[in-house]
């Protein structure tokens, strides 16, 4: 059985899809420009790390896309019925039309679709019985794609060491001191780090959100540095 392609003529759902879109462009565009590449280039990231952000951000596509065109399941006009099966079918009160059981009408595409979970506007598409598994699969890859740039762009800001500004007027002995400064600067150690995010030096109270969040007094020769 070959891919059938569904198409829904809903102008509310493309514009979610559009907006899908957009977010994806923004995050596989800007992610890599700001945070990945130029810390690559300084030897801060590993090249794997880049090519598994361009991997989950292509599967992430490519679910979305096929969610989108797939039919979810939806009937025919005239389905023939096995003659052993007909107590599992029922009368559509809505387009009258024999469906099986656990079927439902969806009212935005106009027709009912095999054991439907819902509509849902970001995929402008139903999902059912023959597209929920790529649902799903969009749903995962969603989540890792954002739990990934959402790391990348913490430890940009909280963990990984400044990107070298490249000034074409500095001079050697400019050069020489920043390179100095550089190697006797002290990292801060990633529990520092996430204590001064969170406020506390108690790793439990990081997961809790009914606190208030304390500053927390830096030492001196991080504090410079911040």
């Amino acid at each position: 059985m070959g891919l059938r392609i569904h198409f829904v003529v809903d102008p509310h759902g493309w514009c979610c899809m559009g907006l899908i879109v957009f977010v994806w462009l923004y995050n596989i565009i800007i992610i890599p420009k700001i945070v990945l590449f130029p810390h690559y280039e300084e030897g801060h990231i590993p090249g794997i790390l880049i090519i598994i952000f361009y991997g989950i951000s292509i599967f992430c596509l490519v679910a979305l896309v096929r969610a989108s065109i797939t039919d979810p399941g939806r009937l025919p006009e005239n389905p023939k019925i096995p003659h052993g099966e007909r107590e599992f079918w029922e009368l559509c009160n809505k387009c009258n039309l024999m469906r099986p059981k656990r079927s439902h009408h969806c009212s935005r595409c106009g027709h009912c679709v095999r054991r439907m979970d819902h509509h849902c506007p970001w995929i402008n598409n139903c999902v059912g019985e023959d597209n929920h598994w790529l649902f799903l699969q969009l749903c995962f890859y969603t989540e890792l794609l954002t739990c990934y740039a959402l790391m990348f762009a913490f430890c940009h800001y909280y963990y990984f060491l400044p990107l070298k500004k490249r000034n074409l007027d500095t001079t050697s002995i400019e050069k020489m001191s920043n390179c100095c400064e550089e190697i006797s600067r002290p990292r801060k150690p990633w529990q520092q780090t996430f204590s001064e995010v969170f406020g506390t030096r108690w790793k439990i109270l990081w997961f809790i959100p009914f606190r208030q969040r304390q500053p927390l007094r830096i030492p001196y020769h991080f504090a410079n540095h911040v």
